[in-house]
């Protein structure tokens, strides 16, 4: 099946992050209008954690639940988005291992729109078109000029550079935070607030 993505961008500033995954879940896993709709997904558990926002709105009023979401974005500095605009699902899964991406998101023109942004987190790096592989790929198809550290391996923790306008970004590969993911909450509240957070 071939999706299209849902265009939930929300863009402010300053952004400071920028949150890159790989793409909504199906349809049928979303509970809300926004990134990372499905309820298992810990995303939104961590951040809440990390900002001090409590997530108190209950899920049938869909604009309180995406305003909370917002305002820990923006008391973050946090922009989101997925690597992906159109895909092709095989079935109902929310996999990266089952999704394959046959268009990218304009990730560069959101980095030369915010004169502030400083990182790029990618959430995933196992499966192929997990957010840091797809990144990866799109940074190589659009000839982004990029250096990694030597003995670079795509895996949490990791981090390489690009460069877009003059401009040397850090991106940071970490670990996502889907429930399929063995990593509990904790210890991703811990990594995101050394990898990101402890600047704010």
């Amino acid at each position: 099946m071939n999706e299209s993505h849902p265009n939930w961008f929300y863009d402010f500033k300053p952004m400071k992050f920028l949150m890159l995954g790989s793409f909504p879940p199906h349809q049928s896993r979303h509970a809300f209008p926004f990134y990372y709709p499905n309820k298992q997904n810990r995303f939104w558990k961590v951040m809440a954690d990390i900002s001090g926002i409590s997530l108190v709105a209950d899920f049938s009023d869909t604009d309180k639940v995406i305003e909370e979401r917002k305002s820990i974005m923006r008391k973050l500095q946090m922009g989101i988005h997925d690597v992906a605009q159109k895909i092709i699902r095989k079935g109902n899964s929310s996999l990266d291992s089952d999704i394959e991406i046959i268009k990218y998101q304009d990730i560069v023109s959101i980095v030369k729109n915010h004169s502030e942004l400083e990182k790029i987190i990618l959430l995933g790096f196992s499966a192929k078109s997990s957010a840091a592989q797809s990144f990866l790929k799109y940074v190589k198809d659009e000839k982004i000029e990029a250096v990694f550290p030597e003995g670079f391996n795509a895996k949490a923790p990791a981090a390489f550079y690009i460069f877009i306008d003059n401009r040397k970004i850090e991106c940071l590969i970490l670990n996502s935070t889907s429930s399929t993911s063995s990593v509990q909450v904790p210890k991703l509240v811990e990594q995101f607030r050394e990898f990101i957070f402890d600047t704010l």
